[in-house]
């Protein structure tokens, strides 16, 4: 399944704020519900190509992708390709990431990449991306 990303808009045809039930609606099938993180108010969708988050109130505030899914960014594909390449890459669009041991988080295009030796391996490749709302790092 191919999800191309609008930055703070949605990823593929998931929209960031929709519900639970419009996510699993677009995503067809029914999705194992766990709690990823201690503190979420939430609990999280996992799908066989990605996790939803959702706020307090239940809209979806970030969506994690991980194969087979393909994500886009700008006619880019981020997963499976070598992490150096996908942060020149996104580096064109934003020159402040967040960078960190296993990636990078670009707060200015809703966008974070994991992958887990960013540092020692950059020609590793990139195993998850991450899409998320506005408030998601507030």
């Amino acid at each position: 399944m191919e999800f191309i990303i609008e930055p703070y808009i949605n990823v593929g045809k998931i929209h960031l704020g929709m519900s639970a039930d419009e996510v699993k609606n677009i995503m067809e099938s029914e999705p194992e519900k766990f709690w990823k993180f201690d503190d979420d108010e939430h609990y999280t969708d996992a799908f066989e190509c990605c996790h939803v988050f959702y706020k307090g109130n239940g809209e979806c505030e970030a969506v994690e992708l991980f194969a087979p899914a393909k994500v886009v960014f700008n006619s880019q594909n981020l997963l499976g390709v070598s992490y150096s390449k996908v942060k020149d890459y996104i580096s064109q669009f934003n020159d402040e990431l967040e960078i960190d041991e296993t990636g990078f988080t670009s707060i200015k295009l809703g966008i974070g990449v994991y992958a887990p030796f960013a540092v020692s391996e950059p020609n590793e490749p990139v195993e998850g991306v991450i899409v998320f709302d506005e408030d998601y790092y507030n």
